[in-house]
């Protein structure tokens, strides 16, 4: 699928910085002051019981406001190098620079090439929340006017978001599950590969600018 991760080198590539640094800006630096803090978290947390409907008091809400605690916790601990609550863009390409040479690592010790899907575990439940946030219907699979429609919220316009989606589905081929948007989501993170579909998962087409 155009997705191989290939054997990862410490440094960043621009390109990664790039990708990197728009899923910063996007996704997560919600309140746009060009840091990450626990009230950027809580936005997201409030954006996706409210896009869903779900009240305060409710199964869904708590569950929800827990995973994000989970999340923050653990991206705090990766991330935020000074301890000051705060995790600045420096600290953010540090830290997947850290992450990268980890890997690396282990690969070398294992005699392994570096080429799997590892990824950071608060990732993870990151990804699961970005994957529940886009299946609208809750049917375990993301459709196009679901993906179309939650990237508005984000301000990503009608036309890309639908190339975007073309694309890593393979033309509706392929069906967009919690397992393959992880395999995307991992591509998106941590792949300098320019020609890897997970580039485009979150409705941008070109980093060149």
């Amino acid at each position: 699928m155009g997705g191989v991760l290939g054997l990862f080198k410490p440094e960043l590539s621009d390109f990664q910085k790039k990708k990197l640094m728009h899923e910063f800006y996007t996704f997560f630096d919600l309140n746009k002051d060009g840091k990450l803090e626990w009230k950027d978290f809580d936005l997201a947390r409030q954006k996706v019981c409210e896009m869903s409907g779900w009240k305060v008091g409710t199964k869904k809400y708590i569950h929800t406001q827990e995973t994000f605690i989970q999340i923050w916790r653990k991206l705090q601990d990766d991330g935020d190098s000074n301890c000051d609550g705060v995790i600045s863009t420096d600290e953010w390409l540090k830290m997947w620079e850290h992450f990268n040479a980890e890997c690396a690592k282990s690969a070398q010790n294992t005699n392994e090439n570096g080429s799997g899907m590892k990824i950071p575990g608060w990732l993870e439940k990151y990804i699961e929340y970005k994957f529940n946030l886009y299946d609208r219907t809750g049917d375990g699979v993301v459709d196009l006017e679901e993906y179309e429609y939650v990237l508005s919220d984000f301000g990503v316009p009608p036309k890309d978001a639908r190339a975007a989606f073309l694309m890593f589905s393979g033309n509706h081929e392929k069906k967009i599950d919690l397992e393959y948007f992880t395999i995307l989501s991992a591509e998106y993170f941590r792949s300098d590969d320019a020609g890897a579909l997970g580039n485009f998962i979150t409705g941008k087409l070109t980093f060149d600018d």
